[in-house]
């Protein structure tokens, strides 16, 4: 396995193509990097848009899969909800560094494995139980009392595969175990919080750890709306105790590149309530915010350079979702309208299927402090939903 730095000029492959990998490229190219996408099928990703080669085919393909690994120096992920095994069974056949580990890929997306992965680590978790069926189901409400959310194991996000269950009537636990599916599911308590925020921690293949600080997060219909750092409402003994949690959490994992620690602040206490092992959309406003984003951070780590500068200027980002495209009939909203205050800065991620709910693109805007930063970035986001 690569333990010297890989040089630029080399390969990257990332697993994914979606605007992580999009964004992920950009840091790529600008450090002299090549890259390499496997898109899982799609064709014309917005990863692959940018990269140099897509691999569009999807995560069983054996033949595409050995294409991939072929290309790649390296191997990260921009997404975590893929079958890891064949790749990385020909990753480490071909002596191809895979960042962060396949085993660590695992426990993140099953929500069992990273509950018991988390508490290894020491970090607080909601109380949880995994079940199969409705009798199992019946028992965990009785254990933890109601109301619960009812997760998928799996391929869960942006609030989907999960239920609220407010009755232990037996139409509605019947109705939530139809509605998510004849899978394994994790029931958990409630948890009463005051506010959302996230750790974007990086580390390098030496140990090296660096951090954005706390990003306060402000989710609508269970989906990213807002992010600010620094954060409005947690007490800085809070903050420094968030840094520290993630930071035993991503060296308990022992990964390499960056992960995002997702919590729930309630009073002093925190609460983990999941990782992901790839940047995320809590830290998009580190690319303006900071000197090194955690885009360039995940690209340092697993290339075995320096960690940068994490530390971020007062920042707020707003997200883009396909909604605002139904304000204006289905057409493209006016972008200049959001660009006519010069310190905004707006990312698109060329995705052409439009949805309601699916992520298109954000805004972030930096300023002196978080509350006019976010401000601004609001303001930014009204004008686009004007009608043109």
């Amino acid at each position: 396995m690569m333990n010297r730095p890989l040089e630029p000029g080399g390969t990257i492959g990332i697993v994914g193509g979606g605007q992580l990998g999009r964004m992920l490229s950009f840091e790529a190219h600008r450090l002299g990097y090549r890259v390499a996408v496997l898109t899982g099928g799609a064709k014309d990703t917005p990863g692959g848009r940018v990269a140099d080669v897509e691999v569009a085919a999807s995560y069983d393909d054996d033949l595409a899969v050995q294409q991939f690994v072929d290309l790649s120096d390296v191997i990260t992920w921009e997404f975590e909800n893929v079958e890891v095994s064949l790749l990385a069974e020909l990753a480490a056949r071909s002596d191809v560094p895979v960042r962060p580990a396949g085993s660590v890929i695992t426990a993140a997306q099953d929500r069992g494995r990273e509950r018991r992965a988390l508490m290894a680590a020491g970090a607080p978790v909601a109380a949880f139980r995994e079940v199969a069926t409705a009798t199992d189901l019946d028992r965990a409400v009785a254990d933890l009392g109601l109301p619960v959310i009812v997760k998928r194991m799996r391929f869960g996000y942006d609030g989907r595969g999960q239920v609220r269950l407010t009755t232990a009537d037996q139409a509605a636990v019947g109705g939530v175990v139809e509605a998510l599916g004849p899978e394994r599911l994790l029931v958990e308590e409630v948890v009463p919080f005051d506010v959302e925020i996230s750790v974007v921690v990086a580390r390098g293949i030496d140990g090296e750890v660096a951090h954005h600080g706390v990003l306060e997060n402000v989710h609508v219909n269970r989906i990213l709306d807002t992010t600010v750092t620094p954060p409005l409402s947690v007490p800085p003994r809070v903050v420094g105790a968030a840094v520290e949690l993630a930071t035993a959490i991503v060296r308990h994992l022992d990964l390499v590149g960056v992960l995002c620690v997702e919590m729930f602040v309630a009073g002093d206490s925190l609460v983990v309530n999941e990782i992901a092992p790839r940047p995320h959309n809590s830290g998009h406003c580190t690319i303006e915010a900071a000197s090194t984003s955690q885009f360039g951070q995940h690209i340092r780590a697993i290339c075995g350079l320096p960690l940068g500068d994490g530390s971020c200027r007062p920042a707020a980002m707003v997200q883009l979702l396909g909604d605002l495209w139904k304000d204006h009939s289905g057409r493209q909203p006016v972008w200049s309208e959001a660009m006519s205050d010069p310190g905004v800065h707006l990312h698109l991620y060329g995705k052409e299927e439009v949805r309601n709910g699916r992520k298109m693109g954000h805004i972030t805007c930096t300023d002196t402090t978080v509350e006019r930063a976010l401000q601004r970035a609001l303001a930014a986001r009204r004008r686009l939903r004007r009608r043109s």
